[in-house]
């Protein structure tokens, strides 16, 4: 039995965690609700592992495949707990190297603090600090093989995106998968998407999907490391990028891979593989109508600074079309003209 009252999340002492785990397979809709936002919030905090996430993750695991979750009604909370353990794994391989674990005496003072409720003084020694972080990393990387399996069970749920949720954990947990390749040709585009960016993150071949007839999943292709160079797989990028409204069109429900907008990985792996930088203007001017302000830290500025000189002015024209874009107290905006040299000033830009 874990004592979570020994453990820490987020915010303190995990006394609350156990209770919500029990929410997940009750009847009360908000309480559900409440529970998932403590995954995501408390438990694994804006992707930092904690000392009471592995035990929650060994019990969400458990969770997935649980009978009283088995419905139709549910499916979306199949998914939420393996997206949710999807980041726990991710978590766990976050660092290859061997991690010490706390020696006695910060056995002793962390245990002494938790009694206490003083777990700031856990983090203001920065030594017992990185001990507990590191910890909290091993813990995760231990599970990974549980997570796998839950994950692998999920591949045969009837939904969906259940099943797309899986094929998204087995690729961040790093392990391979028999018949991921069947299991692609056989879905619809939304999950075939997941499961060929799975197989791209694990290494598999992924070329014949770059004639895939839908675009998103020619594109998801098109991002696999293996085709970084491949200049079918940049051009695929390149011509998506072209056409950034339709990208929005592309999924039902977008690959758990993609937490933000889709052009985003799009356009970073645009920026990271295309040789000649001019080429990314035609993709860059068509997507200005489209971005917004607090997107410039993804898109657009990203475009600013890899455009070369003359490209970049005729981008910065246009830019300057779209006044919404120009907000003097957007520190994001500024920081990237910053970087790029560049006045963050919508009338200079007009003239350059």
């Amino acid at each position: 039995m874990v004592d979570f009252g020994m453990l820490l999340h987020a915010y303190g002492r995990a006394t609350d965690t156990p209770g919500h785990l029990a929410a997940l397979t009750g009847g009360d809709a908000e309480a559900k609700r409440a529970a998932q936002q403590h995954l995501w919030g408390a438990i694994i905090h804006q992707g930092t592992p904690w000392l009471a996430t592995p035990p929650a993750a060994l019990a969400v695991a458990a969770l997935v495949g649980d009978p009283r979750l088995a419905g139709p009604s549910d499916a979306p909370l199949r998914a939420n707990l393996l997206d949710f353990l999807g980041a726990v794994a991710a978590a766990g391989r976050s660092t290859d190297r061997d991690i010490e674990d706390l020696t006695p005496e910060q056995e002793a003072e962390l245990r002494r603090a938790i009694e206490e409720d003083d777990d700031e003084a856990v983090y203001a020694d920065e030594d017992l600090g990185n001990a507990v972080y590191g910890r909290a990393v091993a813990g995760c990387r231990e599970i990974i093989p549980v997570i796998a399996a839950a994950a692998r069970a999920a591949l045969a749920d009837d939904d969906a995106a259940v099943r797309a949720s899986g094929a998204a954990t087995i690729g961040a947990c790093g392990i391979g998968t028999d018949g991921l390749a069947a299991l692609a040709a056989a879905a619809g585009p939304d999950e075939r998407a997941a499961i060929v960016l799975t197989m791209a993150e694990l290494g598999e071949d992924v070329r014949p999907f770059l004639t895939d007839p839908h675009p998103g999943v020619r594109a998801c292709a098109a991002l696999a490391p293996a085709l970084a160079d491949d200049e079918a797989a940049i051009a695929e990028i390149l011509a998506a990028l072209e056409d950034p409204a339709a990208i929005e069109t592309w999924f039902g429900t977008r690959p758990p891979q993609f937490p933000m907008h889709v052009r985003f990985p799009l356009i970073a792996a645009a920026v990271d593989r295309v040789a000649d930088r001019a080429r990314l203007l035609p993709a860059a001017l068509a997507l200005a109508p489209i971005v917004s302000v607090n997107t410039v830290r993804y898109d657009w500025g990203v475009l600013l600074q890899a455009l070369p000189h003359e490209q970049r002015r005729v981008y910065l024209h246009a830019l300057a079309d779209h006044e919404e874009l120009w907000d003097p107290a957007n520190g994001s905006a500024g920081l990237m003209f910053e970087q790029a040299g560049l006045p963050y000033d919508r009338a200079a830009s007009q003239s350059a």
